[in-house]
C-alpha cells in the first residue's frame, strides 16, 4: 500500500494509506527515522524504485503522477507522467531503467487489472512500451534474477474483497526477446507480497490468500528453472507491506495485519532480515 526504496545506507517510504504525502527516511546505519519532504500529491498502491541516486514514485491514487525525490537536494519534482494510470503495479530496475508493470485499472465502475509493461529511461526521460504480461494481475512482487524480471503473484481480475483472487502463478521476462514466459509457481497464491533479490535469489515476503488469509510467509527462489524453497516465517503476518536490500541485508516493513483494505490494521513493523545460505 506504500511504497520505498534505498539511496546509499538510507531507505525512504513514500505515501500509504490513505492517500498520505509521508515522506519517510530511515538511516539503518543509527537505525532512526525522520519525516522528510511531503509528496507533492498523496499517494497509495503506488509503485517506488531508486535508480541513478533519485526515489520515483509512479501511479497509485495519484494516477499518472510521477514523482521524483532527490536525496542530495531533499527535495520533490514532478517527472514524465506514466503513459497509463496504474494502480497496484510492480516495478523494477533493469538496465538502469524503470519497469512498470500489470496493475489495477482504478475504475470501480468496470474493475480490472492490466497487462501492460511500460518502461522508463531516467537519462532520456521517456517512456516507451514492452511486451505484456500473459496474464492481467494487480499487487504482485517482481524482482530481477539473472538479467530477467520474474513477477510473482499478485490478485486478478480485481482489486477489493470482492472481486479478487489471488494468484500463484509467475512470469519471467527476457528482455533480449521482449517476451514473457511462465516461472515457477508460488506454493500457495498470495497478492499484495514484497520481493526483491538478494545474494543471487529472490526472496517474497508476506501477503494476503485469497481473500482474507494473511501470512507472514517468506520463500526463496534460488534459479530461474528451479522451485521456490519455504523459509522461517516472518515475526508478523502482512499484505501491502515492502522489503528493501540495503547493506548486507534487507529491510521488510508495514502492511497490513488484517485483510483487504482493513483500514485501521496497518503495521509499523520494520525488521532487518539476513539470510542464512543453504
Amino acid at each position: 500500500k506504500f511504497g520505498a526504496a534505498a539511496v546509499g545506507t538510507r531507505v525512504f517510504t513514500a505515501g500509504g494509506y490513505d492517500t498520505l504525502r509521508t515522506a519517510l527516511p530511515f538511516e539503518t546505519a543509527t537505525g532512526t527515522w525522520s519525516s522528510g519532504p511531503v509528496m507533492p500529491n498523496g499517494s497509495d498502491n503506488l509503485a517506488v524504485a531508486a535508480v541513478a541516486g533519485r526515489v520515483h514514485a509512479i501511479g497509485g491514487e495519484a494516477r499518472t503522477v510521477h514523482q521524483i525525490f532527490d536525496p542530495a537536494a531533499g527535495s520533490w519534482s514532478i517527472g514524465p507522467a506514466s503513459p497509463r494510470l496504474r494502480f497496484a503495479s510492480s516495478i523494477v530496475v533493469l538496465d538502469g531503467r524503470l519497469h512498470l508493470i500489470g496493475g489495477w485499472n482504478g475504475d470501480n465502475g468496470a474493475t480490472g487489472s492490466l497487462t501492460s509493461h511500460d518502461i522508463y529511461d531516467p537519462v532520456a526521460g521517456t517512456w516507451s512500451s514492452a511486451a505484456a504480461l500473459t496474464t492481467a494481475r494487480n499487487a504482485a512482487g517482481a524482482a530481477v534474477l539473472d538479467g530477467r524480471i520474474v513477477v510473482i503473484g499478485g490478485r486478478a481480475p480485481g482489486i477489493r474483497a470482492g472481486d479478487q483472487t489471488s494468484l500463484a502463478s509467475c512470469e519471467i521476462y527476457d528482455p533480449a526477446l521482449d517476451r514473457w514466459t511462465d516461472g515457477p509457481a508460488l506454493p500457495q497464491a498470495r497478492a499484495g507480497l514484497a520481493a526483491v533479490t538478494f545474494q543471487g535469489r529472490i526472496y517474497a515476503f508476506g501477503g494476503e490468500s485469497s481473500p482474507g488469509g494473511v501470512r507472514a510467509s517468506v520463500t526463496r527462489l534460488d534459479a530461474l528453472a528451479g522451485g521456490w524453497t519455504a523459509m522461517a516465517d516472518m515475526p508478523w503476518a502482512a499484505h501491502g507491506l515492502a522489503a528493501v536490500v540495503v547493506n548486507d541485508g534487507i529491510q521488510v516493513m508495514g502492511g497490513f495485519a488484517g485483510a483487504s483494505d482493513a483500514v485501521g490494521t496497518e503495521s509499523r513493523q520494520c525488521w532487518r532480515y539476513v539470510p542464512v545460505l543453504t
